[in-house]
């Protein structure tokens, strides 16, 4: 009776980590967690998912380079008080050894009192603690 308490014990929690080690699934909650991030206007928590090399396209089409950089930048629209920002990621993928992914959706909010929408894909590297990390964010506007 043990034995068969024990089997069933250990499949459940083999069960439970397998779902928990779904990577794309992962990759999508940091998405979805830096989105949120930029909801609330909170420039310290959004900064956290960036990584201190990345770089960073905005609508405007100019690059910037570095987590410092995009803070400024960030800081900038922010600073906005009609800016709003809301994503959603419609596809993601893994690489086979998870250490890169890909995030690609669309955005839609509102900046300077105009709308705004369009596209946007982010590539992400884990860090040395587990953490997935913005180091490339690309997005393409749909508005004029």
């Amino acid at each position: 009776m043990r034995r068969i308490i024990a089997a069933t014990f250990f499949g459940v929690f083999a069960a439970c980590i397998a779902l928990a080690a779904d990577p794309v699934a992962d990759l999508k909650k940091a998405d979805a967690d830096w989105a949120k991030a930029a909801e609330s206007r909170n420039l310290d928590q959004f900064v956290s998912y960036i990584a201190d090399d990345a770089y960073v396209s905005g609508n405007d089409g100019k690059w910037v380079h570095g987590k410092d950089a995009a803070r400024a930048l960030w800081s900038k629209m922010l600073a906005d008080p009609n800016f709003k920002l809301t994503w959603t990621a419609e596809s993601a993928e893994v690489s086979k050894d998870g250490m890169f992914g890909y995030t690609r959706g669309s955005f839609q909010g509102t900046a300077g009192g105009n709308p705004i929408s369009g596209s946007y894909t982010t590539v992400w590297k884990k860090s040395k603690g587990g953490k997935w990390l913005a180091t490339v964010d690309i997005s393409a506007s749909a508005t004029p």
